[in-house]
């Protein structure tokens, strides 16, 4: 590839997972460490800079000295280096974290990844994005539409899933946010149930007065990563929920390819997709009104598209865009 790569992502066990791959290249940095500092002190001063409370009084100058403490790697000024943001970026545009790397590495390129709903991110005006960065990237198509971004979905890497004997066989499998679609989850679950099948469910964020089936569904803060990749790994199909206004391709996906799962979603779009395949991912409309025959089928679970959801694909999709290869 033309470019170096310096993905400026996140701590979060997920996206460890997501973005290993970028982790096993030499020509690529994966920096994980919002707050790069060993020190207490230092660490207790950046955190009093940028503090909500003192900020929402008085916005504190002089948060630009900080910048060169982010996304560190060992190329040289005069590499061509790519650096790949997540949106949690944002905010350190209007303190000059953007114009000090193409300062310090003349050669550089700045892509920003939306890897969540625009509607959702803080720290800039969609609209105005494209004004500060070379290249933006969606996971969803319909924002790509309005905002004038390339489309390009979710990326995942395979790591090493430890067996936990602690964990059941299920039939399906759901975990996430209850967000905007809880009546449809416990609608999806009591379908599920009714018909007999083993269902391992866990909602996040779902206040106790609305907590339905408790003392059989897990209602949580939250699933470490690694616990849902053994859970998925326990599992014959996985269970997707949009969230409402939602058409891109989610993680879930990602996870069903990568470990060979069957998935029930009620994501339209899924049918036009590149690794869809009628024999091991089921579309409705109504959770009440499922097709579950796919679960009735035995057999290996393979799309034959591990390989495409791996995020040197994407970079590779991003040289090409600012080479003009694409």
């Amino acid at each position: 590839m033309e470019y170096k790569y310096v993905v400026g992502g996140s701590e979060n066990d997920y996206y460890e997972a997501a973005y290993a791959d970028v982790k096993r290249d030499p020509e690529a940095v994966y920096d994980d460490t919002f707050i790069p500092f060993k020190s207490r002190i230092v660490n207790f001063l950046y955190n009093h800079h940028f503090g909500v409370r003192i900020n929402a009084i008085i916005d504190l100058p002089g948060k630009g000295i900080w910048n060169r403490f982010y996304l560190k790697n060992d190329f040289t000024r005069d590499d061509n280096i790519c650096f790949v943001l997540f949106t949690r970026y944002l905010p350190l545009v209007r303190y000059g974290l953007l114009r000090y790397l193409r300062k310090h590495y003349p050669n550089c390129r700045i892509v920003l990844f939306y890897q969540d709903l625009a509607a959702k991110v803080k720290g800039m005006d969609p609209s105005t994005v494209l004004d500060h960065f070379d290249l933006v990237l969606s996971f969803d198509q319909d924002d790509c539409k309005k905002y004038g971004w390339e489309y390009y979905p979710l990326v995942y890497s395979r790591v090493d899933v430890p067996d936990n004997p602690e964990i059941p066989r299920s039939d399906v499998y759901f975990v996430g946010k209850a967000k905007d679609r809880l009546s449809d989850i416990l609608k999806a679950y009591e379908q599920l149930r009714s018909r007999g099948y083993t269902c391992d469910f866990h909602i996040v964020d779902v206040p106790e007065e609305q907590r339905r089936y408790a003392d059989e569904i897990d209602y949580c803060d939250l699933l470490p990563y690694q616990e849902n990749l053994q859970r998925i790994a326990k599992t014959n199909c996985m269970l997707e929920i949009m969230q409402k206004g939602g058409r891109g391709y989610t993680l879930r996906y990602c996870e069903a390819i990568t470990y060979g799962k069957k998935l029930l979603t009620d994501n339209p779009e899924v049918s036009n997709a590149p690794f869809y395949n009628k024999d091991f991912i089921s579309v409705f409309t109504d959770p009440e009104h499922m097709d579950l025959t796919l679960l009735n089928t035995i057999g290996d679970v393979d799309y034959q598209y591990a390989d495409n959801v791996s995020p040197m694909r994407m970079l590779k999709f991003i040289d090409d865009k600012l080479t003009g290869r694409a």
